[in-house]
């Protein structure tokens, strides 16, 4: 999987989409995270946003937790989280990354999973066409 700082600008879906999209939780071996409490409600929350997560497209193959000991985790979904003129994306793996190795999001993004619509509803819809109108005509192209 590709590493990048939190709330950077995140071309791994093309560089036409990278203005728009802020990575969040893109861990690696190799480089540091921050650690510590995040309010249940969040981890609750991302838990429900990944049952059926919107995605621009179809991804092939998928990515081992490389911060893991032994066999890592898989994971290969993404969660497009809109917040305030810009859509923060993350791993599926970002609930695992919190669970088993105490990382902690940004309290930007925290705030924007709790403000999170419904996966799929029209309010989603609408805060994804405000934010990044761009990814989603892709997505539906």
């Amino acid at each position: 999987m590709a590493w990048y700082p939190d709330l950077s600008m995140c071309s791994y879906f093309g560089p036409e989409f990278g203005a728009c999209l802020l990575a969040v939780g893109w861990l690696e071996r190799g480089h540091s995270f921050p650690t510590g409490s995040v309010d249940p409600a969040v981890y609750a929350r991302l838990l429900e946003l990944l049952k059926n997560p919107w995605e621009p497209a179809i991804t092939l193959g998928f990515h081992r937790c490389d911060l893991c000991l032994y066999e890592g985790v898989p994971g290969k979904r993404n969660l497009f989280i809109p917040a305030d003129g810009k859509v923060l994306v993350c791993p599926e793996l970002i609930t695992h990354y919190m669970n088993a190795h105490a990382y902690q999001p940004p309290e930007e993004f925290c705030r924007a999973v709790l403000a999170c619509p419904a996966m799929r509803s029209m309010a989603y819809l609408k805060a994804l066409l405000a934010d990044a109108r761009p990814l989603v005509q892709f997505g539906t192209g």
